[in-house]
């Protein structure tokens, strides 16, 4: 989304308010992706927020919820989740200096994490939004706390019942000659 700072940059206003939702796939910016078994639903990622002038120094503050879908990392359930988090950035206009994303030896100083640039009156930050979206989803997630997952044996979901394998004995071949001698053990008994 282009918002318009254009009152906020001639000192109209001392801030300039929004609220809005989008998804990824329709975004004019290029940006990184979510993991293959991440979906955004369309107006999954809902932004609110300001543009502020504080103190000469324009800054971007948003309070960001996505909503997403994905799959359980034990049972492979399809599970809908949502996370929120609280972005900051400062606002560099076209009057500002430029900011150098290199240091003397050429290496990376991480100034453009923290800062968004306006053109042309206009700030995108809907790439910069996705981005900390894609840090703040979990890498999995479960159905729930204990989600019993699937049978090793057999591959059904077991929170479905008792599909009979567990009767079977599945032992790690690594632990194997322990196990005969627990065997060994009760029969003695």
């Amino acid at each position: 989304m282009k918002l318009d700072l254009t009152d906020l940059l001639k000192q109209r206003s001392d801030a300039v308010r929004f609220d809005y939702s989008f998804d990824p796939a329709h975004t004019d910016t290029e940006c990184v992706g979510f993991p293959d078994d991440v979906t955004i639903p369309e107006g999954g990622i809902h932004v609110t927020g300001e543009a502020v002038d504080s103190f000469g120094c324009l800054m971007f503050r948003a309070h960001v919820t996505v909503s997403y879908e994905t799959r359980c990392a034990r049972c492979l359930d399809d599970i809908r989740r949502e996370v929120s988090f609280d972005v900051e950035r400062m606002i560099l206009t076209e009057a500002a200096p430029e900011v150098s994303h290199l240091d003397d030896d050429g290496e990376w100083d991480g100034v453009t994490d923290d800062v968004l640039t306006v053109n042309e009156g206009k700030l995108i930050p809907d790439a910069d939004l996705i981005e900390e979206a894609s840090l703040a989803i979990p890498t999995f997630d479960l159905c729930e706390p204990d989600c019993p997952g699937l049978c090793p044996k057999c591959g059904k979901r077991l929170k479905d019942g008792d599909c009979g394998c567990r009767e079977d004995k599945i032992v790690n071949p690594k632990f194997a000659i322990l196990q005969t001698l627990l065997d060994r053990q009760k029969e003695e008994n």
